[in-house]
């Protein structure tokens, strides 16, 4: 199978089954009500979290898969995880930025709750998974 498809969809499968952990997990400290405990929270809200992150993360996995697919013929794999990298923060601080400046003006800890647990578990995705070259996957098929 291709390489690049590979390591995306590992990628993808990470952040969404440990992302919404994380999120629960920071919602669940900022509004810490010492009657909820986190497994409780956990264990009511994760399917649900889950499925939506899912959802709604379908487009990214297939615009992640042509990023990679498309760098990967061009440069070594060292490059692509830092490009990604680099376009995660990117995105990261440009989403910061934009809920900073609505009109509601929401908390940062509101936003590091929304927007943290999804880049921080794509960037551990990114680093903890393998990807390998070009070169290699032809010889395997070969």
């Amino acid at each position: 199978m291709n390489t690049s498809f590979l390591y995306s969809l590992k990628v993808w499968l990470l952040m969404v089954i440990v992302a919404p952990l994380l999120h629960l997990a920071l919602s669940w400290l900022m509004i810490h009500d010492p009657q909820i405990s986190l497994i409780d929270e956990i264990r009511k809200d994760y399917i649900m979290a889950a499925d939506i992150v899912l959802l709604l993360t379908i487009p990214f996995a297939v615009i992640f898969w042509i990023s990679v697919s498309s760098l990967l013929k061009k440069h070594g794999p060292q490059y692509v995880k830092q490009a990604l990298t680099s376009a995660i923060f990117a995105i990261l601080i440009l989403a910061f930025f934009e809920l900073m400046l609505e009109k509601g003006r929401p908390s940062v800890t509101s936003i590091a709750v929304i927007i943290f647990p999804y880049a921080i578990t794509g960037i551990i995705g990114i680093w903890l998974h393998e990807l390998q070259p070009v070169d290699v996957e032809e010889e395997i098929h070969t």
